[in-house]
């Protein structure tokens, strides 16, 4: 270990005293504290350049002193109890006085995109949306592919990454797309991105959307309306209805980007229709503007076919941004952008602005597992048991409580639950189902970003199912129904026909 540590001869004081007055500051601020080990005696005089003896005698007398002490066979380590004088941590005054330094205000600040959640945070009935079950991920077969792999890996280890993203991956996405969604595209039209997340600030980036108005659904993916505010876009918020973007209200004279979920919109969950797709493509090819496709959790599709990318319908003018979080795990930090032929090298350029590339070993794994047929096998096992448990949601609340709506649950992984004139507000009952360790959550308490007042969205909660079994889902609503007043149960309950 190497300390911050500089002495020179030509500071007027001794060596040996400018060397122990260094390493006390380091303990006196905290930057070294009890136990930690110091480097060797002839360690520490090659890295000042001085002879060792100049160290022996400054370790020394540190030693007289109570700061530092001897293990045999170990070392040389800061003392676990320290004088008086060196308990507290004092303030650093080398070179800058801190106080004088001018704070520099952020521009644009962002608000937190309340994705992360500390473990101890989550209630024993969590329905936070956006989160896949973690059982479900291929744990064997991934710890297979990833040691067949690390042979390569070893090989590569020193080479920088495409920025673009691994070849054998975007190759294997290209394949999947195809079939899956009707994407005709090629390798070098994808650029692998860490999430969707970074997909949205690349294609902001590469059309400069500040000052430029941005087209979005409202509400919208917050992460969406924030990677575009904090690059100084204006964003035109366009209402959702129950079948998609309302395409009449688009602006006559177009904007720079639409940014549209038309699979499964977020959050809402409704699919947009065939009709407005085409009327959204006519609109853009007619103004210029480029749309941004976010089929976020596409791969699952409950009770019907997906309805063609608008990717496949117009690809000239729409950039598909796709994620493994949800099928595979957020943890990976895998995504890809599949760009128009004419913007595919500004992309890539742009990525390796950016970061340059990202880890080889996660993308030639995931390359391997989706070729192999293994990725569309695990999105089946995935598909069933989703399904399974939105059944299993949808039936609890319909037999508790009967006269409340239930929507967006044909495809995804969660679903809206619209509560009846009778219940109290979803922020009440999110409130006093917490207490009970069932975890709901409003529209403005999750990942979303309503831009204007949304009649009934005060009444709205969200339901992430994937991470809950059909007893737990079941448990959760009943425990539910025991903070709901019975007077307003019995509201619920539809009326008798005799």
């Amino acid at each position: 270990m190497q300390l911050p540590i500089d002495i020179s001869a030509t500071r007027g004081s001794r060596l040996q005293h400018q060397l122990v007055e260094q390493i006390g500051g380091l303990i006196s601020r905290g930057i070294l504290q009890p136990g930690t080990q110091l480097p060797s005696t002839r360690e520490m005089a090659t890295q000042l350049g001085v002879s060792r003896r100049t160290v022996v005698l400054s370790y020394e007398r540190m030693i007289e002193e109570g700061l530092i002490e001897t293990r045999q066979g170990l070392g040389t380590f800061v003392c676990e109890h320290l004088p008086s004088e060196y308990i507290r941590i004092k303030t650093a005054t080398t070179y800058v006085e801190i106080d004088r330094f001018p704070t520099v205000p952020i521009a644009r600040p962002v608000e937190n995109m309340q994705l992360f959640q500390e473990p101890g945070d989550r209630l024993r009935y969590d329905f936070r949306i956006g989160r896949p079950d973690s059982g479900l991920f291929p744990r064997n077969l991934w710890r297979r592919l990833t040691s067949e792999h690390l042979d390569t890996f070893t090989k590569l280890v020193s080479d920088y990454t495409d920025p673009a993203g691994h070849l054998p991956l975007r190759a294997a996405i290209a394949n999947h797309l195809r079939t899956a969604r009707g994407i005709l595209c090629q390798p070098n039209q994808i650029v692998v991105t860490a999430g969707a997340q970074e997909a949205l600030n690349l294609v902001a980036r590469l059309m400069e959307v500040q000052d430029k108005e941005v087209v979005v659904e409202d509400p919208c993916y917050r992460g969406a309306a924030q990677a575009f505010t904090s690059l100084g876009a204006r964003l035109l918020p366009i209402p959702v209805r129950d079948d998609g973007l309302e395409t009449e209200m688009l602006p006559e004279d177009g904007a720079r980007l639409g940014y549209v979920t038309p699979s499964h919109q977020f959050p809402l969950g409704v699919t947009l229709s065939r009709e407005r797709r085409l009327a959204l493509i006519a609109w853009a090819r007619r103004t210029g503007t480029l749309l941004v496709e976010d089929d976020y959790d596409s791969d699952f599709r409950h009770n019907s076919s997906p309805l063609i990318a608008l990717q496949a319908l117009a690809p000239e003018c729409v950039v598909y941004l796709g994620t493994f979080s949800k099928s595979m795990s957020p943890g990976l930090r895998l995504g890809y952008a599949v760009f128009p032929q004419d913007y595919a090298d500004a992309a890539r350029c742009l990525k390796s602005v950016m970061n340059n590339g990202h880890p080889w070993l996660e993308q030639s794994v995931m390359a391997n597992f989706i070729s192999s047929g293994a990725f569309e096998q695990h999105l089946c096992r995935m598909r069933t048991c989703y399904l399974e448990r939105r059944n299993t949601l949808m039936e609890s609340i319909k037999a508790t409580f009967p006269r409340t709506s239930l929507s967006g649950f044909e495809g995804g992984m969660h679903l809206v639950w619209t509560l009846d004139q009778s219940f109290c507000s979803a922020t009440e009952l999110k409130a006093k189902c917490k207490a009970m360790g069932v975890g709901l959550y409003t529209l403005e308490e999750s990942p979303a970003h309503p831009l204007q007042p949304r009649p009934g969205s005060a009444r709205q909660i969200m339901l992430g199912y994937p991470c809950l079994t059909p007893p737990q889902i079941q448990t959760a609503v009943g425990l539910i129904r025991r903070v709901v007043p019975h007077e307003h149960i019995a509201a619920c309950m539809p009326a008798r026909v005799d």
